[in-house]
């Protein structure tokens, strides 16, 4: 989870909380340093080649073993497009082209990274065999209604019209 400051990062002097810009937050009386608390940005691919959609097998938290599709942070000095593809690569081995964007939704994360923005888009897969990055159990391409249900309720607009 994000770091908790006790002190200011600016001056040093001790944080205290009040009541700042319709929510309870830390703050330094003396600098007027603000701690605002800002979601993580991440992007997600929704890989897709024939019909069909390349999704990895999680090796580390969080969800370990749940299949999802490739993601992850956005990281300084890149876009969401090129985080997108990166992560897509790092974690299937393969490359592909952005298509579009899908949406941009908030997700908590209760287990390890806490409040995220994730940028998701659909990307048309080039041609190869997926491979699980370093971090991955396993990566493979599924059918439309053999996709996990979470997927297909959440995402069911690009199931109907991909996987038919």
């Amino acid at each position: 989870m994000k770091e908790e400051f006790k002190i200011c990062p600016l001056c040093g002097t001790s944080l205290e909380w009040d009541f700042i810009e319709g929510k309870d937050r830390k703050y330094c009386k003396s600098c007027k340093f603000v701690d605002y608390k800002n979601p993580l940005p991440v992007a997600l691919a929704i890989p897709v080649r024939d019909g069909k959609f390349l999704m990895i097998k999680r090796g580390i938290p969080p969800r370990k073993g749940a299949w999802g599709f490739p993601s992850g942070f956005i990281e300084s000095g890149e876009t969401a497009e090129e985080a997108c593809l990166r992560e897509m690569k790092e974690e299937t081995g393969l490359s592909g082209k952005i298509v579009r964007l899908v949406g941009v939704n908030r997700l908590n994360d209760q287990e390890v990274h806490g409040d995220m923005l994730v940028t998701m888009y659909l990307v048309a897969v080039d041609e190869g065999e997926p491979t699980p990055g370093s971090d991955e159990q396993d990566a493979r391409f599924f059918n439309a209604d053999e996709m996990p249900e979470f997927y297909v309720g959440r995402f069911k607009h690009l199931l109907d019209e991909i996987g038919n």
